[in-house]
């Protein structure tokens, strides 16, 4: 983690909100580097999440009068307003970054928080981690572009419920049979329910099957009397 926009992304990543990010002007820094940690190899924030910067290192511009030394007054203040302008910078530092794909990302997560896409996702949003959310938007805008939505939900389910498998019924093509492998809780109720309402067309009938399978004829493994659900 060299810049502070590193420090952004590995909150994301620790699932740290970056709000609750503070950053400081560091006391003590090398010339050739925006963040102050101690030791040079650490990969995780520290536990205050407090970071230390070099603000000279690209801000010394904006900074320099404000942090003289000889500048002793409203302490306080400035740290706030150091810590406030840091985190701005760092947000222009990812948006400049941005490709075209992470930038629609932002604007869909942004309506879904609004309730563009109705009340029960902007809630049922929050049961997914930083990563699902990812998974979730790649697959609406490819869904946006393709239209293509079967292939989509599988690849969606897949990188949320593992070991899980879908199956089409013999009898009916809209009919879908889903075997989750988890005890159901209302947690996962809801991102199930996530995924099926956004990538599955709304005429397609869906059963889900928590941790016990359906059992199928020939198969012995599936029909275990007490691992079944019967029909």
């Amino acid at each position: 983690m060299n810049y502070i926009w590193d420090i952004l992304l590995k909150a994301d990543k620790q699932n740290i909100l970056r709000e609750n990010i503070k950053f400081v002007p560091a006391k003590v820094y090398s010339p050739y580097m925006e963040i102050a940690f101690e030791d040079l190899n650490a990969n995780s924030l520290p536990s205050d999440n407090t970071i230390e910067i070099n603000a000279y290192y690209r801000f010394q511009h904006i900074f320099g009068e404000l942090l003289d030394v000889n500048f002793d007054e409203s302490k306080e203040l400035i740290e706030t307003f150091f810590d406030i302008v840091i985190h701005f910078l760092a947000e222009i530092d990812l948006m400049q970054g941005l490709c075209k794909n992470e930038y629609y990302k932002k604007i869909i997560m942004k309506d879904i928080r609004n309730g563009s896409f109705g009340y029960e996702l902007s809630e049922n949003i929050n049961e997914f981690n930083k990563k699902e959310i990812d998974y979730l938007l790649s697959g609406l805008i490819t869904l946006y572009v393709t239209g293509e939505s079967l292939h989509l939900f599988n690849k969606i389910i897949r990188k949320t419920f593992t070991n899980n498998i879908v199956y089409i019924s013999n009898d009916h093509n809209k009919k879908l049979l889903i075997y989750l492998a988890k005890s159901k809780t209302q947690k996962l109720k809801r991102k199930i329910d996530v995924i099926i309402n956004l990538f599955l067309p709304i005429n397609m009938d869906v059963t889900i099957y928590w941790d016990k399978h359906f059992g199928i004829v020939g198969i012995d493994k599936t029909m275990k009397l007490d691992g079944i659900v019967i029909n």
